[in-house]
């Protein structure tokens, strides 16, 4: 008789969830957005004259028209929070794109407060 124990832990990561009423009602109009991780660098809209982030996004598709992309900006110049993780959906439909959410949280340089992904500040 052999007997394999596993272990099942979940660690649900909580995020901070963004109305994306202004963010849609400023993409509206555009048509020329070809993909959902276009689409989330344009939401987080990192400034060119901040020098070259660490910026790493994935995609993917949720459905036919919906997609799924995630952002994160990690070693980010603060004293405190390291790295900022945000989380979109968003469908497309004619060309144009509407996002259904966006929720993000974020992690602290070690010292500063909770180093894994979360929503407590850093100090």
């Amino acid at each position: 008789l052999r007997l394999t124990v596993v272990t099942l832990t979940s660690c649900k990561e909580e995020f901070t969830v963004v109305d994306p009423t202004v963010f849609n009602q400023s993409i509206a109009e555009k048509t020329d957005i070809e993909s959902v991780e276009e689409l989330i660098q344009l939401y987080y809209n990192y400034p060119d004259n901040e020098g070259v982030p660490d910026i790493f996004v994935t995609q993917k598709r949720l459905g036919e028209n919906s997609f799924q992309a995630t952002l994160i900006h990690d070693k980010q110049q603060d004293d405190s929070v390291r790295g900022t993780k945000i989380v979109l959906v968003a469908k497309r439909s004619n060309s144009v794109w509407e996002v259904i959410e966006i929720k993000k949280n974020w992690r602290c340089y070690e010292g500063r407060g909770h180093t894994d992904w979360g929503i407590a500040y850093c100090k």
